[in-house]
C-alpha cells in the first residue's frame, strides 16, 4: 500500500506504545562512546526513528526480519545503546484511488548521540538502507536537541 512522505508524520503523531522499551546491548568497539557518570549532565542528541513494518507490496517486515535489521544495521552504527519501542499507528492516505485509514506495526528506536556529521551521515545511512530492503517510502526521523542525566 503506496504512503506519502507525509503519512509517516501522521503516523508518527498518533502512534501508540504497545509495549516497553528495551534497550539492546552494544558492542562499544564499534564507535566513541557516549560517557554519562552518574549525577552528570550531557548536552546530546535525541533522535527518534520510525520503521513501518507494512510493506508497498502486502509481504510486511517480519519479526525476524526487523531482528535482523537491528543486529546488523543499527546496533553497529550506535553500539553504546538505545531503545526500541513497539508502536502501533495509523493515518488517513490514499490507497487504490480512495482515502482510507492505513493502520501498522512499527518500531520506534530511540538513541541519544552527540551531535556530529559522523552520526547525521549513520542516521542516513539506516534510513536509506530500510528503506530500501523493505520498500518503504522513508523512515521518518525526528531529531531534539536534549540534556541528559543519569
Amino acid at each position: 500500500m503506496p504512503r506519502s512522505p507525509f503519512a509517516f508524520l501522521a503516523v508518527a503523531v498518533l502512534a501508540v506504545v504497545l509495549a516497553s522499551p528495551a534497550v539492546v546491548p552494544a558492542r562499544a568497539e564499534q564507535a566513541a562512546p557516549v560517557i554519562l557518570a552518574p549525577g552528570l549532565t550531557a548536552d546530546l542528541v535525541e533522535t527518534k526513528l520510525l520503521f513501518g513494518l507494512a510493506s508497498a507490496d502486502g509481504s510486511g517486515v517480519s519479526e525476524q526480519e526487523w531482528a535482523r535489521f537491528l543486529a546488523e544495521e543499527v546496533t553497529p552504527r550506535f553500539p553504546d545503546g538505545l531503545t526500541v519501542i513497539a508502536a502501533y499507528g495509523q493515518v488517513k492516505g490514499e490507497a487504490h484511488g480512495t482515502a482510507q485509514v492505513v493502520q501498522e506495526n512499527m518500531r520506534l528506536v530511540l538513541i541519544y548521540h552527540p551531535d556530529t556529521p559522523e552520526a547525521a551521515a549513520r542516521l542516513a545511512e539506516i534510513r536509506r538502507l530500510y528503506s530500501e530492503r523493505f520498500h518503504q517510502w522513508g523512515v521518518l526521523q525526528v531529531t531534539n536537541r536534549v540534556k541528559v542525566t543519569l
